[in-house]
Parts: structure tokens; C-alpha cells; sequence
């Protein structure tokens, strides 16, 4: 694994792996890591959790539509809403990210 934007990798509980729909994360959005693995670049998601664990949520096309306009430091709830398809056939992961800055 090679790190195209930070220095260093932040070791996380993958939460968004094996998901029932529904399932549901809630904390803080610490900041994101770009690096190339096994499928090409990869961006990871860090939410520092209520329960005091550090979760990295692996990007999807949704999550990164979402998390582009969510600041560093913001509270984050993030809901696994299933799988759809595209137009082109192809199955995706769906999810629904609200933040609050000031919580």
C-alpha cells in the first residue's frame, strides 16, 4: 500500500464492510487518507466514534459526492442505505451522510 497524500496511514476498524442496510455510524470527521491499494487509489473516511473506536469508511461514488463539502472537525451520521444499480448495470453501495459543524 503506497500513500499518494498523507505521510502516514491512521489505523482504523473498517466500518463499512458487510453492512446491513440501515446500519448506521455516528462521530466525528477527523479528516480523509488517499493511498493506491489492491484496486487502484482509495480514499478513506476517518470518524472518530462515539464508542471511542477510530473507523476508516472506505469511499464509494455516494460517500464521495457527500464528504466533499463536509469541513474537517464536522459531527457526521452516516447511513447505509443498500445497494442500487446504474445505468449501466453495475451494483453500488448507497449512502446518506448529514453533518453539523457546530455539534
Amino acid at each position: 500500500m503506497r500513500l499518494s497524500a498523507n505521510k502516514t496511514i491512521v489505523k482504523t476498524e473498517t466500518w463499512n464492510k458487510n453492512l446491513a442496510k440501515g446500519a448506521s455510524l455516528e462521530g466525528r470527521y477527523t479528516g480523509q487518507e488517499t493511498f493506491i491499494g489492491n484496486y487502484g487509489e482509495t480514499t478513506k473516511y476517518i470518524i472518530e466514534g462515539n464508542d471511542g473506536v477510530t473507523y476508516g469508511v472506505y469511499s464509494s461514488a455516494s460517500l464521495a459526492r457527500q464528504f466533499k463539502n463536509i469541513p474537517e472537525g464536522a459531527y457526521v451520521w452516516i447511513t447505509f442505505d443498500g445497494e442500487g444499480t446504474t445505468k449501466n448495470g453495475r451494483t453500488v453501495k448507497l449512502y446518506t451522510v448529514d453533518y453539523d459543524t457546530e455539534a
